[in-house]
């Protein structure tokens, strides 16, 4: 699954756990945070990497339980054995609508739209080797009872988005290329 949809999945099962019910009834907006963290090591598609990381978000909650995030981050990876290095960014919206509760199938479906640039990939002062922007719908269902993961489709409404597909390994192939 590529690393960006991952983030509905998490998402859902934070609210499956009752994390959000908490959230929306705060005032707006909920949380604002902003992160950098200068130097750490981390494992992405199989290579060990150094990364610098800036992540600024700005969440609002609804009544009604649904959610709002504006987030941008920029996070540069380099490889130590080579030098060479890859900037990720993206400065996107996330809406999550309110979750749907089919009884008779006893599930739980989230909608979570994200808009703008999801997710740009580019070499160190170079071109960019992927992007993926526009506007994109992750619906994502669980068993109600259970919590356990049962699907997760996306529909493209407008934009590229290369790395959408679950099955595709886009990400994994445009990183280990550049930083290989």
């Amino acid at each position: 699954m590529p690393r960006n949809s991952l983030v509905p999945a998490v998402l859902a099962a934070l609210l499956l756990a009752g994390v959000a019910p908490a959230v929306a009834l705060a005032a707006n907006p909920v949380e604002h945070l902003h992160v950098q963290v200068d130097s750490f090591r981390t494992d992405i598609c199989g290579i060990s990497l150094d990364a610098q990381f800036t992540r600024t978000d700005t969440s609002f909650a609804n009544a009604d339980g649904s959610f709002k995030d504006n987030s941008s981050f920029r996070e540069t990876l380099t490889n130590p054995l080579n030098g060479r290095s890859v900037m990720l960014s993206a400065a996107r919206q996330l809406v999550d609508a309110v979750p749907v509760v089919d009884q008779a199938a006893n599930t739980i479906t989230f909608d979570v739209t994200y808009t703008g640039l999801a997710q740009k990939i580019q070499t160190d002062h170079g071109p960019v080797l992927l992007r993926d922007v526009g506007i994109i719908t992750f619906r994502t269902t669980f068993d109600f009872t259970t919590g356990e993961f049962i699907s997760q489709d996306f529909i493209v409404v407008h934009g590229p988005h290369p790395s959408a597909d679950r099955d595709s390994k886009v990400f994994c192939d445009v990183i280990t290329d550049a930083l290989g």
